[in-house]
């Protein structure tokens, strides 16, 4: 792969700069933020999660499968099937009888042991009413009590005693059964609610999956009960919810939310599958806009996320192969990543049950995504410090995207396509493939064969990386890689925190500041302050297409340094130094 960074033979220099006060404000006042409404996911739901309808047997086996084809994985949660298995999700049995299926899970608290000791978190799906058949108890308890909004007769076919699950519902009338909504705007209701749950996370789960609803007070409700019960939380919840409940700013405060059951299928336009009439009319096509679109609410989403290879496949098989490369292409550059279907889907939308090539492809771009860790986080802290929401968007342009504010996506959402058109914007880019520089503010055809995704990277950008790991808490941020894209001027800020307790509200993280310029490369001390923040890193900075240097001094002293003349790479290591006092770097 080859990448052209750095005209040949300019002088690079690296300063130090000294400490500030900076550091004493950012850790004596509370920090002043463009989006004080937005609360971050904890760091480990920026890696990859996955989620299935899965027993306890089937969710060790998957999960075993997931780390035997070496995929990372930061989480996994049960999804409907989590109250009643032994049903394969024809409900209403058990959803929701604060009971939980214990015959599909013998032994909850083993399985979330499992899960915990590879770092992995779990979660469980619930949602917002209680079904009287089948929950007879629970249904009356709450209903007694008050804890009910309103009472209704619901006759869905998948949550009334179904034949079917939802791919292949019958069309028959069904006599429907009484469906309490529970009371999420009366404390009382709440709190109740809370306890009843309670003991799912004392088993050991971590994080909800919330289904049918995103109304604010809901989203609230379940986002507090992980954060106060969820063993490994620390302080900072964490939902899943639909793209709804944005009636206020404040739904910013209960993340993250996923663009629905999508269709497994190219675009509504011209479909090739024949989908059940509940399922939303969004396929891949339309999946990409609902981020890039600023008329689509969703856009506004800051982290957005999609069901990678969509959740519905229609009455057929198995979804293609092709379709499924290019979404999860597509959706390693979402804000969170996660891969979800429905259950009739063969593949559980896991790459290996597609091809050996879907394997491959999948595994090289979930290590990508792990690696661009540093870059991901900060722009999470970014769009609260900022306002700006990690995706970018480019006017008149739906099917293509930032991705902070250095990369440029552009996913192929035709099929067959071997290459597409592609705007850049103003300034020079760098195809991420060939290292091809290209002028913006102009359309160019370029080629997007079946294993890559069309990559961009602009002029003058730092972009960090880490080395990889199979999740996020086992990954840190010890060495980092600086890969800098030409000797223009540029600059990226570094943000990291705990990833876990929410005292980055109080202003504990620290800010690396690199700037890029004619005369070198500036990296600040780091300013701010968390527990467990490094006080020493080694640095690793990347330059291409760069001439071979007579020498590279390091505070006077020469520094190691490695160069390859057929790929013209220079690599220069700093060895471990204080992140409060960086060097002065001179190359010759």
């Amino acid at each position: 792969m080859k990448k052209v960074l750095f005209t040949a033979g300019f002088l690079l220099q690296v300063f130090l700069i000294p400490s500030t006060t900076r550091s004493q404000q950012l850790n004596n006042s509370l920090v002043q933020v463009a989006d004080s409404n937005l609360i971050l996911p904890p760091a480990w739901a920026f890696g990859v999660l996955y989620g299935g309808y899965t027993n306890q047997h089937e969710t060790i086996k998957r999960v075993d499968s997931i780390m035997a084809h070496q995929y990372p994985i930061d989480a996994y949660w049960i999804d409907s099937w989590f109250w009643s298995h032994a049903d394969k999700g024809i409900g209403p049995h058990k959803y929701i009888d604060f009971v939980a299926d214990t015959i599909g899970y013998p032994d909850r608290k083993k399985m979330w042991g499992y899960l915990q000791q590879y770092g992995i978190k779990g979660g469980f799906w619930t949602w917002d009413c209680i079904l009287e058949t089948g929950n007879e108890k629970a249904f009356h308890d709450f209903k007694k009590q008050g804890y009910f909004s309103s009472v209704y007769t619901n006759k869905n076919s998948w949550h009334n005693k179904g034949t079917s699950t939802a791919m292949f519902q019958e069309k028959a009338e069904h006599p429907g059964t009484a469906c309490g909504n529970i009371d999420f705007d009366n404390p009382a209701a709440v709190a109740y609610f809370k306890q009843q749950m309670k003991r799912f996370f004392s088993e050991g789960a971590d994080f909800i999956k919330l289904d049918r609803t995103s109304k604010i007070s809901t989203c609230k409700a379940m986002f507090e009960m992980s954060q106060e019960f969820g063993l490994e939380t620390k302080g900072r919840g964490f939902i899943l919810s639909h793209t709804g409940g944005m009636e206020t700013e404040e739904y910013k405060r209960y993340p993250t939310k996923w663009t629905d059951d999508t269709r497994s299928d190219w675009n509504i336009e011209q479909p090739l599958l024949k989908f059940n009439p509940w399922v939303p009319a969004v396929a891949f096509k339309e999946n990409i806009a609902m981020f890039t679109d600023p008329g689509n609410p969703s856009s506004r989403i800051p982290f957005l996320t999609n069901d990678l290879g969509g959740f519905d496949m229609g009455f057929t098989a198995k979804p293609e192969e092709e379709l499924y490369i290019r979404w999860l292409q597509f959706s390693m550059f979402n804000p969170i990543t996660e891969v979800f279907s429905q259950p009739e889907n063969p593949t559980a939308n896991l790459a290996w049950n597609y091809s050996e090539r879907a394997d491959s492809i999948f595994r090289f771009y979930a290590h990508l995504r792990m690696k661009l860790f540093p870059y991901i986080y900060s722009y999470a802290h970014r769009s609260r410090l900022d306002g700006k929401t990690m995706i970018g968007k480019l006017p008149g342009q739906l099917y293509e995207y930032l991705f902070g504010d250095e990369i440029l996506v552009a996913p192929v959402y035709v099929r067959g396509a071997v290459n597409r058109q592609v705007f850049l914007p103003a300034g020079n880019w760098f195809n991420y493939w060939t290292g091809e520089k290209l002028a913006g503010n102009r359309t160019h055809i370029v080629v997007a064969p079946i294993q890559q995704i069309p990559l961009f990277v602009k002029e003058g950008s730092i972009i960090p990386y880490r080395n990889y790991a199979s999740s996020i808490e086992k990954g840190n941020n010890k060495e980092l890689f600086l890969d800098i894209y030409s000797d223009k001027t540029g600059s990226f800020t570094l943000v990291e925190d705990d990833g876990l307790s929410n005292e980055y509200l109080e202003g504990k993280y620290t800010a690396t500041r690199i700037e890029l310029k004619k005369s070198g490369i500036t990296i600040l001390p780091s300013t701010g302050s968390f527990n467990g923040q490094l006080l020493k890193r080694n640095w690793t900075i990347r330059m291409y297409n760069s001439k071979k240097p007579k020498k590279i001094w390091l505070n006077g002293s020469t520094v190691k340094f490695s160069y390859i003349p057929e790929k013209k790479l220079l690599t220069i290591e700093t060895g471990e130094i204080s992140t409060s006092e960086l060097q002065h770097i001179r190359i010759k």
